[in-house]
C-alpha cells in the first residue's frame, strides 16, 4: 500500500518554520545565496533572529534565487571508468512505462532472485558508503538491521536535503523517483523490512509530487504492496512532507518527525538500526545512497569498487554554487584532486579568485587554494579541517568577509538548532550574536574560543559539532581576519 501522510492539527507548530507550506515569493537565504548576493554587491538585511526564513531552495546553480525562479542545472559525468548515478538525471522519467523499458525495475527482479543475504553481500562488498555525510558503510547498516530479531522493521529514505549548497537529492527525486522506490523495495527484502517511508522536505513540492505519482504507479502495477512481483515479499510505502526544519536531516530527529512527536535529536545507543522509527529496527539511507544500489546488483561490487580511492569507492554527485563558471551537478570518481574539480570541471570563479570553498555544507571546515591539491576522499578530506558531507560545493570570493560569514552561518544554526542540548542551544545563538555588526555587546575573543570549544565537545548531532568545525577551520585559515573582528 501506498499513502501520503498528513499531519495532526495538535502538532507542535512552532518548531517548524512551513506549517502552511512554501510561499509563492519568498527568497531563498542559504549560504549559496548569502555569497552570490555579496559577490554582486546586493545590500544584505540584518538577519537578526526568528522564524520564516528560508535555508535552501535547492536552486544554488542560480543563485540568489527565489521560488519563483525556475530552469534547471547543468548535469554531466567525469568518472573516468564507469557512470553510476548520472544516467538517472539524464532527463526526467515521465512514467514507469519509460523507467522500465530504460532498464528499471531490472535490479530488483535480480535481487530478488538472489535471495536476501546475497543482496546484503553485494553493498557490504562493493564498499559504498552513506552518502548523506558521515560516509558510514551501507553494508554494515543493512546487516545490523537483517540480524535484528523483529516482527517489524522499516526503510526509511532521508530526503530531507538541508544543507544550503546542496541540491543533488532535489534532481534525483524529481527527475527519477522509481529508481529510487526499487532500490528502497531492494533493502527492504535484503533486511526483511515491510514498510518504507520517503521523507522529502517541504522545499521540493515538485518532489514529493513526483514521489507520490511515481509510487502510485509501481503499486498499481504490482512493484509496491502485496506480493511484490510475484515473489511472496509485501512493502509498503509511505510519504511524507517535511514542514521546513534542517535538523530534520539528524536521523533520529528525522525518525522523531514521522512518528509526529516533536524532531529533537535522541542521544545514542539505541542506535535506528536496534530501536528506531517506532521503536522497531530502521535502515535509514539518503537519496543518493540509494541511487547507487541498482547499478551495484546489476553490475556487481567488483565493477563497483574498483572505482575510487582508499575506502572511498565509486564516484560522488557533487553540486557546485552560481559562482563558478560552470556551476551544476558532476558526478566525479573518488580520488579525483579538489583543483581538477573547482578549476578544470567548474571552471573557476565568475569573478575574481577562490578565496575558500565550502564542501559539506555551512556546518563544516572551510578549504582553501592552498589545500586544492587534496583528493576527494572523505578521510584526506577530513585531513584538512573539513568535511566532504553531502557534496554541496560553495566557493566564494573576496567579497565574503569572514565575519559576516561566521554571523551568517552561526545564525543559521541557532535558527535550526533542535534546542535540546544546551550547548548547541546557546552557544550558536551567542556566536551570531558575536559577529554582528550592530552588536551592542563587547566582543571577547576568549569567549568566542571557549563557545566553539563547548559546542564541539558537548552538543549531541552535528549541527552543534558542525558549527565549531566552521568556526575553528574559519579562525585557523583566516586568523587576522577573524581577530580584526575583535577589536
Amino acid at each position: 500500500m501506498m499513502r501520503a501522510q498528513t499531519r495532526s492539527n495538535q502538532e507542535l507548530k512552532s518548531f517548524y518554520t512551513l506549517n502552511n507550506g512554501l510561499s509563492e515569493k519568498a527568497k531563498c537565504s542559504g549560504t549559496a545565496c548569502f555569497v552570490a548576493d555579496k559577490s554582486m554587491g546586493i545590500p544584505l538585511p540584518h538577519q537578526g533572529s526568528g522564524h520564516g526564513r528560508i535555508y535552501c531552495l535547492g536552486k544554488c546553480f542560480r543563485a540568489p534565487a527565489s521560488t519563483e525562479d525556475s530552469g534547471v542545472p547543468r548535469i554531466a559525468n567525469f568518472s573516468r571508468k564507469s557512470v553510476v548515478v548520472e544516467p538517472l538525471m539524464n532527463h526526467p522519467y515521465q512514467s514507469l512505462e519509460q523507467y522500465i523499458h530504460e532498464n528499471g525495475m531490472s535490479a530488483l527482479k535480480a535481487a530478488l532472485s538472489m535471495g536476501q543475504d546475497s543482496v546484503i553481500s553485494e553493498i557490504e562488498k562493493s564498499g559504498l558508503r552513506g552518502r548523506g555525510g558521515a560516509g558510514f558503510p551501507t553494508g554494515i547498516k543493512w546487516r545490523s538491521v537483517a540480524r535484528e530479531k523483529a516482527d517489524t522493521k522499516h526503510v526509511v529514505m532521508n530526503g530531507d536535503e538541508g544543507d544550503p549548497g546542496s541540491y543533488i537529492d532535489r534532481f534525483l527525486m524529481e527527475y527519477n523517483p522509481y529508481a529510487l522506490i526499487e532500490s528502497m523495495i531492494i533493502c527492504g527484502y535484503a533486511v526483511g523490512a515491510s514498510t518504507g517511508y520517503a521523507y522529502i522536505r517541504a522545499e521540493y513540492p515538485e518532489a514529493i509530487r513526483k514521489f507520490v505519482n511515481a509510487a502510485r504507479e509501481m503499486e498499481s502495477s504490482g512493484f509496491l504492496g502485496k506480493d511484490v512481483m510475484r515473489s511472496g515479499f509485501h512493502f509498503d510505502l509511505t510519504v511524507v512532507p517535511g514542514k521546513g526544519s534542517y535538523i530534520c536531516g539528524e536521523e533520529t530527529a528525522l525518525m522523531r518527525s514521522i512518528e509526529g512527536q516533536r524532531p529533537e535529536v535522541s542521544v545514542r545507543p539505541p542506535y535506528p538500526t536496534e530501536k528506531g522509527l517506532f521503536g522497531n529496527p530502521t535502515v535509514i539511507n539518503n537519496v543518493e545512497t540509494l541511487a547507487n544500489i541498482p547499478w551495484i546488483i546489476r553490475n556487481g561490487h567488483d565493477a563497483y569498487s574498483e572505482l575510487g580511492y582508499g575506502k572511498s569507492r565509486g564516484t560522488k554527485l557533487l553540486s557546485l554554487n552560481s559562482l563558478f563558471v560552470n556551476p551544476g551537478i558532476y558526478e566525479v570518481e573518488f580520488g579525483t584532486p579538489l583543483d581538477t574539480i573547482f578549476y578544470d570541471i567548474g571552471g573557476g570563479m565568475k569573478h575574481g579568485s577562490i578565496k575558500g570553498v565550502m564542501l559539506g555544507g555551512p556546518l563544516s571546515g572551510i578549504m582553501v587554494p592552498a589545500e586544492f591539491k587534496t583528493r576527494l576522499d572523505y578521510e584526506e578530506i577530513r585531513k584538512t579541517g573539513a568535511s566532504l558531507g553531502h557534496g554541496g560545493i560553495i566557493a566564494f570570493d573576496e567579497s565574503t568577509g569572514i565575519g559576516d560569514l561566521l554571523e551568517h552561518v552561526a545564525t543559521f544554526a541557532a535558527e535550526e538548532s533542535c534546542g535540546k542540548c544546551t550547548p548547541c542551544r546557546l552557544g550558536t545563538a551567542e556566536l551570531s550574536r558575536m559577529f554582528r555588526k550592530d552588536s551592542n555587546g563587547s566582543l571577547d575573543y576568549a569567549r568566542f574560543q571557549s563557545d566553539v570549544e563547548s559546542l564541539a565537545n558537548g552538543s549531541l548531532c552535528g549541527l552543534g559539532t558542525g558549527m565549531a568545525e566552521f568556526a575553528r577551520s574559519a579562525e585557523m585559515k583566516f586568523s587576522q581576519e577573524v581577530r580584526l573582528c575583535f577589536m
